[in-house]
């Protein structure tokens, strides 16, 4: 008999959304779930290829169905690629920081939950449903490399 090499857990969040379990969706789901910032589909591949062999269709459409299901959110980074995380309650929704030198994306800390009605206060004229916050600016290694770059006697690359 074939152990189970899946988390219970993640068989648990498809099993809730309504999702079957296959060997494809349990490995995507896991690596969402373990991921510590928003996922490209690239990177997503990259780590399926050491566990499971996946092509890029099924892996849009497991992201299709995820997103679909509501388990998953897409990220938008300041130059456009789309990443994705985790949208269940343990993961809440929250603002990220994009460097639109080298593209890196990161999770900032949530907003509370003061902070979040503040921002979702119903008016007059409009109903929120959805908030997205990204911040976009340079990261700290980009900012010394420039820093670095625009000192006198330095020339840039």
């Amino acid at each position: 008999m074939k152990k189970n090499i899946y988390d219970p857990g993640v068989m648990e969040t498809l099993q809730q959304a309504g999702i079957a379990g296959t060997p494809q969706r349990l490995a995507v789901l896991k690596i969402l779930q373990n991921a510590a910032k928003p996922l490209s589909v690239g990177v997503i591949r990259e780590k399926l290829e050491t566990k499971t062999r996946i092509n890029k269709v099924t892996v849009y459409r497991i992201i299709s169905l995820f997103k679909k299901q509501g388990l998953i959110r897409d990220v938008l980074s300041a130059r456009g690629a789309v990443y994705f995380e985790m949208a269940t309650s343990d993961h809440p929704v929250h603002p990220h920081f994009s460097c639109r030198n080298c593209g890196a994306l990161n999770c900032l800390t949530p907003l509370t939950f003061s902070q979040a009605c503040q921002l979702t206060a119903s008016h007059d004229n409009y109903w929120v449903d959805h908030i997205e916050i990204n911040i976009s600016g340079l990261c700290n290694g980009c900012l010394h490399a420039t820093k670095l770059q625009n000192q006198p006697g330095k020339k840039g690359p």
